[in-house]
């Protein structure tokens, strides 16, 4: 028996003790992650739905766009893979106790490349068939298509996902065996910037006259140039599936074969720069500490600014600034969703959204606040939540300090909100600057973002330490408790309880509903119902989590 087969048996019996688990969990959490699914599954049905319905309305050019937004939802599809399977790669091949034990027993480096590579595969595209599947049903039910067509669809996504993690995994190998230390993922960042302008750009494919209607929709949708280039997986796929759908079997078929062959290539070649570069790169990245650096610019920085700080909260503030530049993946989950939206913004105007009229400029700009608002809960969740938990068995040094507890507390709450603060406020004036709303929906898309920031940040500190647990050191069993579930929960009912309202306010002026006077008495009221949320948001999770901590044992 094949030592990847011995090892794809054993995440077998994993998953199905992942199953047994999950039935010992509350059933709160169950019904809220799966209340949660079917909520994103049907809002992204009907969004896709409503979007077809409106390309119908605009004649003739909305029907051609409609046959070619596949395969522009192929290729957003596919840079986002690629990026998402270079980050999975990096932790799953160079950053998991697991490699390290795999040397050292009989597994040969392809192999184990290999089955490191189906795994960063699995781990990177699964959110993909949550996004593809209510396009493809909102495609169908629109199309009056039949179960085929989703046979199809799913038929050309197995290869084509598995080619877009194949290209990320060769390029964190390449990445991490060459590039200068400490810059992989910055790196690869500037790579995914050029990408994205590539694509913007049109792919670096010049117009082709005898391609007329698709270079004069590429001006109304950004990006069709690109997604219809012949030599992209994302063209394949997208074409094979309409060809199958539509009764062209043999070519549907032979573009299907294209992706087969694509992938399997990209397996080989996966195997063997993975049997050349792996031992290589793992050695250089275990070996990392023995070179002798300089501090960081960063750092030094950091602690000029505290100087005037008390000496404890000094020194809190450095230790954890430098754990978490220390660990590249915190770090980089949050500069590359981030990244992606301050990109987004930045190129609104590529989009002409500043030319619509005020109601829908309006709508981007509190869609705009609703997207960052989620990337926060998300982040805080997985990273804000867990800090204390993370102290581990080290954390009685904390305890028996003469530092107070309530000032440990406080200090990670302040530093966690100013990094919340410095981003969200940011993405919000270059979001609402690209769009050029005016003052108030300007003021208001901030405000939304500072209360934001200050409830998930106090939520996620508070309620932190009111479900500490220092027995495990992994975040994500911290996080899968009941208080992340609890955290997260709470923190996606405060982001709805303070957009919809001052949003609803906004569009039905925009409309002309309501009377100037009466919008200033609505947006006075709405004021009043973020303040006071967002202070009980803060005010009662830290004054729990204080009272938490100082009835603990130490």
């Amino acid at each position: 028996m094949s030592p990847l087969w011995l090892l794809l048996r054993k995440d077998g019996r994993a998953l199905r003790n992942l199953g047994r688990t999950l039935r010992r969990e509350s059933r709160f959490k169950l019904g809220f992650v799966a209340l949660f699914a079917c909520g994103l599954l049907a809002g992204l049905f009907a969004l896709f739905l409503d979007g077809f319905r409106f390309l119908d309305s605009i004649g003739g050019s909305g029907f051609m766009i409609t046959r070619r937004l596949f395969a522009l939802f192929y290729l957003a599809l596919s840079v986002m893979l690629a990026l998402s399977s270079i980050v999975t790669a990096y932790a799953t091949m160079y950053r998991s106790r697991e490699t390290g034990f795999l040397l050292t027993g009989p597994v040969p480096t392809e192999t184990l490349v290999t089955y490191k590579f189906l795994e960063s595969a699995l781990l990177s595209s699964w959110a993909f068939f949550f996004i593809i599947a209510p396009f493809a049903s909102a495609y169908a039910w629109h199309e009056s298509l039949g179960v085929p067509f989703a046979l199809w669809t799913l038929l050309f996504s197995v290869p084509f996902l598995t080619l877009c993690s194949g290209v990320g995994v060769l390029v964190s190998l390449v990445l991490v065996r060459w590039a200068p230390r400490g810059r992989v993922l910055p790196l690869v960042l500037a790579l995914a910037a050029g990408l994205a302008v590539w694509a913007a750009a049109g792919g670096g494919r010049a117009p082709d006259p005898g391609e007329a209607p698709t270079f004069v929709l590429s001006r109304i949708v950004p990006g069709l140039q690109a997604a219809s280039h012949p030599l992209l997986p994302s063209w394949w796929a997208a074409e094979g599936v309409m060809a199958c759908t539509g009764g062209q079997t043999g070519r549907g078929l032979m573009l299907w074969l294209v992706l087969v062959s694509n992938m399997f290539m990209l397996l080989l070649l996966v195997q063997g720069l993975g049997r050349r570069l792996f031992y290589a790169g793992y050695q250089r990245m275990a070996g990392g500490g023995g070179r002798r650096r300089r501090r960081s610019v960063l750092l030094r920085r950091t602690e000029r600014m505290l100087r005037g700080l008390n000496g404890a909260v000094r020194g809190m503030v450095i230790k954890d600034v430098r754990t978490f530049l220390r660990d590249p993946m915190q770090w980089s989950q949050a500069a590359i969703f981030f990244g992606l939206l301050a990109l987004y913004f930045a190129n609104i105007r590529s989009f002409y959204y500043d030319r619509l009229p005020d109601t829908w400029r309006n709508l981007v700009a509190f869609l705009n606040v609703f997207s960052v608002a989620a990337v926060q809960c998300s982040l805080a969740s997985r990273f804000i939540f867990p800090q204390l938990s993370l102290e581990g068995h080290a954390f009685w040094v904390l305890g028996l300090s003469p530092t107070p507890v309530r000032r440990i507390l406080m200090t990670k709450f302040a530093l966690s909100l100013a990094g919340m603060l410095a981003v969200s406020v940011g993405l919000m004036l270059i979001s609402t600057a690209m769009l050029q709303v005016a003052a108030p929906v300007r003021a208001a898309a901030v405000a939304l973002a500072v209360a934001i920031s200050c409830a998930v940040c106090g939520l996620s500190t508070g309620l932190g330490a009111v479900f500490l647990d220092l027995r495990t050191a992994n975040p994500m069993a911290v996080v899968s408790g009941f208080g992340g579930t609890l955290n997260l929960v709470l923190s996606l009912a405060f982001m709805l309880a303070v957009i919809l309202p001052t949003g609803l306010l906004f569009h039905v002026s925009a409309l002309g509903r309501i009377a100037p006077d009466a919008l200033q008495r609505g947006l006075a009221a709405a004021s009043v119902w973020v303040a006071g949320l967002t202070a009980a948001a803060v005010a009662l999770p830290l004054w729990l989590g204080r009272r938490a901590l100082v009835q603990r044992d130490y």
